[in-house]
């Protein structure tokens, strides 16, 4: 493993970590009683204790566990420490979201915040943006691999061959690309759950462009 995925690593390690240092950090000053869920249109329906803020690390410290023993069985396939550096750069962006998402959430536990149309930072449009930002960086690394592997634009016709393999790619990371940008621009753009919808839709447009585009190279790629 060379330097930069230690770097990469680390970072993804010390996200997992902050979820739960975050919260162990704020629980002696949140009050005992803390919004502990709001419905649809951002309005609390429930009042819980403040010792529900430990749901959060709860839920990322194994998930976070499980997902690094993922990453390192890429070394086992032909992409090897390129896949498993691609997958690692997609965790440190969810656990970047995870970290946001809690930081968040005590700030509302703190101030005992009722309607969430009153903060002054839209969660839905930070979370996007780093998403996007997320997808961008995916989309740079995608067509640096070469061999079929399980990252990247897989599908049945991207598998035919190298070659069509090495043309989805680099075809998938712009299609990453645009998606991650569609995501920043709807943050800037857009509010509330608006956000993920149109997310949602730039995705849905890079995997059916993508299927698209490997079914074609496929089709028309000749073997040198």
């Amino acid at each position: 493993m060379n330097k930069t995925l230690k770097k990469m690593y680390t970072a993804c390690v010390l996200l997992i970590l902050l979820t739960l240092i975050l919260v162990l950090a704020a629980l002696p000053f949140l009050p005992d009683r803390i919004p502990a869920h709001y419905d649809a249109a951002g309005v609390v329906n429930r009042w819980g204790s403040k010792f529900e803020m430990l749901i959060f690390p709860g839920l990322v410290l194994p998930y976070g566990a499980l997902f690094l023993g993922t990453c390192r069985m890429c070394r086992e396939f032909s992409s090897g420490e390129l896949g498993e550096r691609i997958i690692v750069i997609g965790g440190i962006v969810q656990f970047a979201v995870f970290d946001l998402m809690t930081a968040y959430f005590l700030y509302t536990s703190f101030r005992q915040v009722e309607i969430l149309a009153f903060m002054p930072l839209d969660l839905n449009q930070l979370l996007c943006g780093v998403s996007g930002l997320g997808l961008i960086a995916l989309g740079n690394w995608i067509p640096k691999l070469k061999e079929p592997g399980p990252v990247g634009l897989r599908t049945r016709w991207s598998m035919k061959s190298t070659a069509v393999w090495r043309k989805c790619q680099r075809f998938g990371g712009w299609s990453f690309a645009a998606a991650g940008a569609g995501s920043i621009l709807a943050a800037l753009l857009v509010e509330g759950v608006w956000c993920w919808v149109w997310m949602v839709l730039a995705l849905t447009a890079a995997s059916i462009a993508g299927a698209i585009y490997s079914w074609y190279a496929a089709k028309t790629t000749t073997e040198g």
